[in-house]
């Protein structure tokens, strides 16, 4: 299947629920066919530019890597997360599909730090308000540190403000993930990624029932090779 046009959240739904079917729990199942009407992913998705090869960052249970290649989409992808049972569903995803000639993931620590495996594209989705705020902007420097010149970054977060939206984001993930969140805002993300030499392509918010969104798209300039 090749992507032509926007997807609504529904038709990610559905390739999500057929993606899932039979290789997870009831549980995760119904979290990955309805995560596309909490999480903006259709917006993501079409910041990925096609034939793209992708580095998805905290990658969970492989939800977005599996649409992209099950959309054909990218050419190749590599998602890693330190959760290893959500590894194991997203690989098992893949081979059940076809997909594991096109992706892959992997079980990594923090410890392990980020692998440069010169992908044109990262993806980081729900992933910077889990890290704790001391440690935030070394993270997003190490993300920086991994895009390739001419590469991009795409960073979909949870908003700040106005608060009962941050509030109902922090309530899900501590009854999801038994986590208590700290959010940070776009600009911030922003001022890290000006000092860092990227440029933002595309600064955008989302509403999707009581949560709030934000989307950061930056790339990373060309070198400049000087002329013998």
């Amino acid at each position: 299947m090749t992507l032509e046009a926007p997807l609504s959240p529904s038709a990610i739904q559905n390739l999500a629920a057929g993606l899932y079917a039979s290789s997870a729990s009831a549980k995760v199942r119904l979290t990955q066919s309805y995560r596309a009407h909490i999480c903006p992913l259709h917006e993501v998705i079409q910041e990925v530019p096609p034939h793209a090869r992708v580095l998805d960052v905290g990658c969970g249970h492989g939800l977005l890597l599996n649409l992209l290649a099950r959309l054909g989409r990218i050419q190749q992808g590599h998602g890693f997360d330190v959760a290893a049972p959500a590894i194991g569903v997203a690989n098992d995803v893949a081979k059940e599909h076809g997909l594991s000639a096109t992706i892959a993931f992997e079980h990594r620590t923090i410890e392990q730090g980020i692998p440069g495996l010169g992908h044109e594209v990262v993806t980081v989705v729900d992933v910077l308000h889990h890290v704790p705020d001391e440690h935030k902007a070394q993270f997003f420097r190490s993300l920086c540190d991994v895009v390739p010149p001419g590469g991009r970054l795409i960073v979909k977060d949870m908003v700040v403000k106005p608060r009962w939206r941050a509030a109902a984001n922090q309530m899900h993930d501590l009854v999801m993930a038994r986590q208590w969140v700290a959010h940070v805002g776009p600009d911030q993300v922003e001022v890290w990624a000006a000092a860092e030499g990227m440029r933002v392509v595309r600064k955008d918010l989302f509403n999707t029932w009581w949560y709030g969104h934000w989307l950061l798209v930056m790339e990373k300039p060309p070198s400049q090779c000087a002329a013998p």
